[in-house]
């Protein structure tokens, strides 16, 4: 039993569960539409679960499905959650047009392309690349005007976008190079995919709670 539970409470599911219980404490009512991460740090953390309970419990190869669909819906959520920055108000009707695009695209590589039986990477990378491209523009944004009575680092937006962005781009290189990285580990017994996509979860963890401070603190 322990060591099932220590396959299931990996880097990455840690930092999730950490973020999840910081949403519950800090995400009050007062902090608005912010109480979203709530559900959906539940969602991410039960997709995990079947994924897990599906490969050590159950023994079933074949475990991607659970995980194309986390892909729509995480990109989906955090994909629109940027547009809700009043950095972006005035562009927000051409950023849920790309949003409804990558809906409908990842809609039909989930099953016509890549299906269900396979991971669906090129889904993810295009949803990394929306977001790269979504948080940086907020990025610029809220430097372009920020204040001398609010500091860049009491914005909870700015840290969400830090959080999103390297999280899109760590994602986007590990899904570009996942050969090589692959080829690499078996010649060297160095999983370098594996210590990338932990520091990326652990950083856009990191800067998700960050943000839920400055959402309590500075509302």
């Amino acid at each position: 039993m322990i060591l099932m539970l220590q396959t299931y409470f990996n880097i990455t599911v840690a930092a999730e569960w950490v973020a999840f219980i910081a949403a519950l404490l800090l995400l009050n009512k007062s902090t608005g539409n912010w109480r979203l991460f709530i559900p959906w740090l539940f969602f991410v953390l039960c997709i995990e679960t079947i994924g897990w309970y599906k490969t050590n419990v159950l023994h079933i190869r074949g475990n991607s499905l659970p995980f194309n669909i986390n892909i729509i819906v995480s990109d989906v959520f955090l994909l629109w959650f940027l547009t809700t920055s009043p950095q972006i108000y005035g562009k927000r009707q051409y950023f849920y047009r790309a949003i409804a695009a990558f809906v409908v695209f990842a809609v039909l590589n989930l099953l016509f392309f890549e299906k269900t039986v396979a991971y669906n990477s090129v889904s993810d990378v295009i949803g990394g690349i929306l977001q790269a491209l979504f948080s940086g523009y907020l990025v610029y944004g809220i430097i372009k005007d920020e204040t001398h009575e609010r500091s860049l680092f009491d914005h909870e937006y700015f840290w969400l976008s830090i959080g999103v962005l390297f999280s899109a781009m760590g994602s986007a290189v590990l899904n570009v190079f996942l050969t090589e990285l692959q080829a690499y580990a078996d010649k060297t017994h160095i999983n370098v995919y594996g210590y990338i996509n932990y520091s990326v979860n652990i950083l856009f963890c990191t800067c998700l709670i960050i943000a839920f401070i400055c959402r309590r603190t500075t509302r």
